[in-house]
């Protein structure tokens, strides 16, 4: 009999193809018969080491891998870097992490660099403007003076 559960993912790096996933479960208080909710930390087998931490999973039990992971990854429902659902039936079409970050970078990048070309171009007409009203200014000023003398 399989058992899936699902959890989130708190630890992961640290172990190669191994995460550690947190379960949580509602149990009522005995006495007070307040709803509690208890953590449960497994370790949980990743093949394609996919997981980052914060994303949510579903696992199930599968033959032991070793002496404390009795776990593997069934599917991953929500990616926590990024906040994107994924296919059910193919979790590892996630983008990895670091292709991602690399691909927001570039996009910064290529703003920064249009907002700087902006920038100059504007620059450059108002120097043009200001140029173009020194140069009506001095002509003014000149045939002000021109006119007091005589």
């Amino acid at each position: 009999m399989t058992v899936s559960l699902i959890g989130k993912v708190t630890k992961s790096g640290c172990m190669n193809k191994t995460v550690t996933v947190s379960v949580d479960r509602w149990i009522q208080h005995e006495r007070t018969h307040k709803m509690i909710r208890q953590t449960t930390k497994v370790l949980t087998h990743d093949p394609k080491n996919v997981l980052r931490t914060e994303d949510t999973v579903r696992i199930k039990t599968c033959p032991r891998k070793s002496r404390k992971k009795f776990y593997e990854l069934d599917v991953i429902l929500k990616r926590g870097w990024d906040g994107l659902l994924f296919d059910r039936l193919n979790p590892t079409k996630a983008v990895p992490l670091l292709e991602r970050v690399k691909q927001q970078q570039k996009q910064q990048q290529q703003k920064q660099q249009q907002q700087k070309q902006q920038q100059q171009k504007g620059q450059l007409d108002q120097a043009e403007k200001s140029s173009t009203t020194t140069m009506n200014g001095t002509t003014n000023g000149t045939e002000a003076t021109e006119s007091t003398k005589t």
